[in-house]
């Protein structure tokens, strides 16, 4: 059976193939081009803490890394550095070379990386057929999940891909790869830590002990050589207003211009004008629902797929600190939602209006906390879509 969302549309062959498959290359293409023609956003704090770590510098010290920003972009701009030590020397290599050379390969390096485990990913659905079914969905996934991470020069499309090629190494019970993605997942823990412990709560629930130590023993590995490298890099962590960047825009270590809006539940309902007690009281009820949602599932799922979607969502719903860039990792949830098929009309209406509203997201919205309303289409087309197909005859790939 052809589980396709776009089974009864019906389109000319080969030239519509060949047409839309260009569409997705140029604007992807064209996407990462604009991002090099505009001033850069978040690779030039990339860059700026390689070359500090590399000098023998700390780059969690915001008043070593500001003086690089300003001599290589021209201003020092809220660039303050918060991944893990290793992931500034990951950048090591090219912080020799020239800042917008650099930065060019930063961006071919993401567009390779999205169209790679855009692939990767309807490989493992089984989903689009290939042809213009399946450039179309790369299209759409292009436009609501890559394009703000292209622009802003952010790693969500890194991390987007090592959680394909988890889901993948899975399947293939690579085990050790399993491990080795896990672990370089947590780059950013803000919106993989829950994915990353679902999914090792469900291993160990399996007795897959295997990729569960291979991911500690690197962790630990990395931790180890880079506190080598630099013995004091935690000190900075006691400074007071060492986060202020994560919650306030600044310019340069001392100057905070304003408050920072993201893309979070918190910010959202108070941009809404929610009321304080009541913005806790619906955060600590999503905690809980999203707790337990988890627990469920890693308790009674018996593939890694729902594990994943439903973690991710209820990351994103509930982390205290997230954008609009980091969103590409919700390109799985999209997939396997729409893939999921049902041919009543109703369905497909609610469907189709479902992702026409996340994809018109970009279009009205105007403060980034507004693009939480992606979070919600994205839930509505995850539960809908679940709860309108017989589960008998969905493909083992999805479940």
């Amino acid at each position: 059976m052809n589980f396709s969302f776009f089974k009864t549309i019906k389109l000319p062959g080969s030239r519509t193939d060949f047409a839309v498959l260009w569409v997705w290359f140029i604007v992807t293409v064209a996407t990462g081009f604009k991002s090099l023609l505009s001033p850069s956003v978040d690779f030039r704090g990339y860059y700026a803490a390689a070359r500090v770590v590399v000098s023998g510098g700390n780059p969690y010290d915001y008043g070593q890394v500001a003086p690089v920003l300003l001599s290589v972009t021209g201003f020092m701009g809220n660039n303050q550095y918060f991944y893990p030590l290793w992931f500034a020397w990951f950048f090591a290599p090219i912080s020799f070379l020239p800042f917008q050379i650099a930065r060019g390969i930063w961006m071919i390096f993401n567009l390779v990386i999205w169209m790679a485990s855009l692939w990767q990913l309807s490989k493992i659905f089984g989903w689009p057929e290939q042809g213009w079914r399946r450039w179309f969905m790369f299209l759409i996934a292009t436009w609501i999940f890559a394009f703000q991470t292209l622009m802003f020069e952010q790693i969500g499309i890194v991390l987007f891909g090592l959680l394909t090629a988890v889901i993948a190494a899975v399947r293939k019970e690579n085990w050790n790869w399993v491990g080795i993605f896990l672990a370089l997942l947590l780059i950013k823990p803000n919106v993989t830590l829950l994915p990353v412990l679902a999914i090792a709560a469900w291993l160990a629930r399996r007795n897959r002990w295997r990729p569960l130590t291979v991911m500690c023993i690197l962790v630990t590995g990395l931790l180890i050589l880079t506190t080598i490298a630099t013995p004091d890099w935690y000190l900075p962590f006691f400074h007071s207003g060492f986060s202020n960047s994560l919650f306030h825009n600044i310019d340069g270590p001392k100057l905070t211009t304003d408050l920072r809006v993201n893309t979070t539940l918190l910010d959202w309902l108070k941009m809404l004008h929610v009321g304080e007690g009541l913005r806790k009281i619906i955060y600590s009820l999503a905690l809980i629902t999203g707790g337990s949602l988890i627990a469920f599932v890693v308790l009674r799922g018996k593939s890694i797929i729902i594990v994943t979607i439903v973690s991710i969502l209820v990351n994103f719903a509930v982390t205290p600190y997230a954008s609009q860039y980091d969103f590409p990792l919700l390109t799985l949830v999209l997939f396997w939602a729409t893939a999921l098929y049902n041919d009543s009309k109703l369905v497909l209406i609610g469907k189709a209006a479902i992702i026409s509203f996340i994809t018109s997201v970009i279009f009205w919205e105007g403060l980034i906390s507004d693009g939480y309303w992606i979070i919600i289409g994205l839930s509505g087309l995850a539960i809908w879509s679940w709860f309108h197909v017989d589960i008998q005859e969905v493909p083992q790939n999805l479940l």
